[in-house]
């Protein structure tokens, strides 16, 4: 009887598989025009960028900024890039000044709280262009770069929703709004493991109405936090889209 019912198991989580990715990826193609472009952050450093628009939707476009992690750069993104086209958004995805074709700068000092001038430079670059709505601008970051996209819903003009995978609450200050007035974060969605539970909290303690989804992946061989639980958890990367689908 043991058999069988192993059999039923492996067939109910590859039918959940499937679903997930249809989920994510409906259509099987990928049509999306891109271009590099380049912008200034808002002190004037450089920041190189892809600008990625669906072939298929007419603009003005709802836009999503999408920020890499530390030691990474835009081109940790592009896996997920077809299916953010394919649901209908344009998207933004930067180096990080000091990463990849960005103005090298010293990660030093206030680094890290600077990095949210690149998020103002991104956002005031899209609502420069014609073709993107501009009260439909959301930002989506990974770890550190989920910091910042947190950070992004207080301090930029402009950001919609935002969604922070795997943020951490020991990275600059500023960001994490130590000793700032009023920070109150919002418009917020939150994904990360059960396992860095104690360094999101945090943040989430100091959000207005965040929307939290925890991850507890069954087999300790999926526990990835980041841009990997995107990757590794299909579920992850379906809620961050309905999220976006319903808030931006």
């Amino acid at each position: 009887m043991a058999r069988p019912l192993v059999y039923v198991l492996i067939a109910v989580v590859i039918v959940a598989a499937v679903g997930s990715w249809m989920l994510v990826n409906p259509s099987g193609a990928n049509p999306y025009n891109s271009q590099d472009v380049t912008f200034p952050a808002s002190d004037g450093v450089k920041i190189s960028a892809t600008w990625y628009t669906p072939e298929t939707i007419k603009p003005p476009f709802k836009s999503v900024i999408l920020i890499h992690e530390y030691s990474g750069d835009m081109h940790d993104w592009d896996s997920f890039i077809p299916q953010f086209t394919n649901r209908s958004y344009a998207v933004l995805a930067i180096d990080m000044r000091g990463f990849g074709q960005s103005q090298s700068v010293p990660r030093t000092g206030e680094y890290y709280d600077n990095l949210i001038k690149d998020v103002e430079g991104a956002v005031t670059y899209l609502q420069s262009r014609s073709d993107v709505d501009p009260n439909r601008i959301g930002v989506v970051g990974a770890q550190l770069g989920g910091t910042v996209a947190y950070a992004s819903s207080v301090y930029v003009k402009g950001v919609k929703a935002v969604v922070a995978i795997s943020p951490s609450s020991d990275v600059g200050s500023r960001l994490i709004g130590e000793n700032v007035t009023d920070f109150h974060p919002s418009n917020i969605m939150f994904q990360y493991l059960d396992t860095e539970r104690t360094n999101v909290q945090p943040l989430i303690d100091k959000a207005v109405d965040p929307y939290v989804r925890l991850y507890r992946p069954e087999s300790p061989a999926v526990r990835a936090s980041g841009i990997a639980l995107l990757n590794r958890d299909l579920r992850a990367f379906g809620d961050l889209l309905r999220y976006l689908d319903q808030n931006l």
